[in-house]
């Protein structure tokens, strides 16, 4: 459930009128000037959350990620979302619960006055590749673990081949400059451990 949607529940409805924002954890990038939010409904069986980038001087909602919040609830998305900023704070790397067995990463782009998704590589297909699968059979989980430089550094848990276990080291290179668009290429896969499912 989206923001939008929320929103018009909450104007229909008295009993939702009690929706709450905060901070992701990591959400102000280094320079202070944007923050990502976590936005919802706290006290409802309903997943209903929304995760934002907003201006701050002045304030300013600048972008909502899309097709988020239909697994967590509200409480748990601020423990389990994160925020991982660029040095440069025009960059930042989001992660959101999908569904019990899974966490996707969002990259998304706010410099230059506009807000956009960056196009990840597949590296879900690269890392598939090099244990032999064709696909995710059971859990996905990335977790980014840091920056260095323009280098994002993440871990890849997967299930394959009959829900073996495998987790894989993976170093996204951002690519930017004044006259070209920011994008993504894959720099590395390794894979670092193997277990029976």
């Amino acid at each position: 459930m989206h923001l939008r949607t929320l929103v018009t529940m909450i104007m229909v409805s008295p009993a939702l009128a009690f929706a709450e924002e905060q901070a992701a954890e990591g959400g102000r990038s280094p320079d202070g000037a944007y923050e990502v939010r976590i936005s919802g409904v706290p006290q409802t069986d309903v997943p209903a959350y929304d995760i934002s980038i907003y201006s701050l001087k002045p304030e300013k909602h600048l972008f909502s990620l899309p097709d988020i919040g239909g697994y967590l609830r509200y409480s748990t998305a601020l423990e389990r979302d994160h925020a991982y900023w660029h040095k440069s704070s025009h960059y930042v790397a989001i992660t959101d619960q999908g569904t019990r067995h899974s966490r996707e990463l969002y990259i998304v782009d706010v410099s230059g006055g506009r807000s956009e998704l960056i196009k990840q590589p597949d590296f879900y297909q690269n890392a598939l590749g090099r244990i032999d699968a064709v696909e995710v059979d059971f859990a996905r989980v990335v977790t980014p673990q840091n920056w260095e430089g323009d280098d994002l550094f993440l871990q890849l848990y997967l299930t394959a081949n009959n829900r073996r276990s495998y987790t894989f080291e993976v170093v996204l290179q951002l690519i930017h400059g004044p006259q070209t668009a920011p994008r993504l290429a894959l720099k590395s896969v390794r894979k670092m451990k193997e277990e029976e499912g």
